[in-house]
């Protein structure tokens, strides 16, 4: 799998996961996708860190699979197959595990082909309208027709608990792309040096810094 692949898959996860937290922080209870939004807000703060196995779908048939590791501020560690994508914030580093080979990156939030935290936290909650489905289980962000967002509809599914169990994705590609979320693990403590990435002896380095 090729780094443009692997970004955008990235990408995909991150930003079905943590655009939750964007709306709750942003958007006031008015009605039932409301007052949903106001019990995932009431939960997230709460949350310092965490880990969770994704999974994830285009077609029905899984394309990715690993862990998602997230820790305040911004940082995060995604680890895979194939490859380990850290970020500490302001670096992020590409690891290519059978090729052994590692690209270095600054984080730059200018840079459209990279979803920042900090976009999603305080630019996106203007481009979506929100409903809910099945008796306020199911949130439907919709994006308005002035948006620049690049798919036309996301269904997240709600557990009791107010964690994110499953999300479907309409309108990136010709599959519908589902991405499904278990196994939270809540405040753990995790250590910033997971948010930090060394590499391997003999590995090939590619520092576009």
């Amino acid at each position: 799998m090729n780094l443009i692949i692997i970004k955008k898959s990235f990408l995909i996860v991150v930003f079905l996961l943590l655009i939750v937290v964007m709306l709750s922080l942003n958007l006031g209870s008015q009605d039932i996708s409301g007052q949903l939004l106001k019990s995932i807000q009431n939960k997230f703060q709460t949350i310092n860190d965490l880990t969770v196995d994704v999974i994830q779908k285009s077609g029905g048939k899984e394309v990715l699979s690993g862990k998602l590791s997230y820790k305040k501020e911004n940082r995060f560690h995604l680890d895979l197959k194939n490859n380990l994508i850290v970020s500490d914030g302001s670096t992020i580093w590409n690891f290519n595990k059978k090729e052994n080979k590692v690209i270095i990156n600054n984080v730059d939030e200018s840079d459209p082909s990279f979803f920042s935290f900090s976009r999603i936290i305080y630019d996106y909650p203007d481009h979506c309208y929100l409903t809910s489905e099945q008796n306020g289980e199911v949130l439907v962000l919709t994006p308005k027709e002035n948006s620049d967002l690049n798919f036309s509809k996301a269904k997240l599914w709600i557990s009791k608990d107010n964690l994110i169990n499953k999300i479907i994705l309409e309108g990136i590609s010709a599959e519908n792309i589902e991405v499904s979320f278990s196994n939270y693990k809540l405040n753990q403590n995790l250590e910033d040096l997971k948010f930090r990435f060394s590499p391997p002896e003999g590995s090939s380095i590619i520092d576009l810094r």
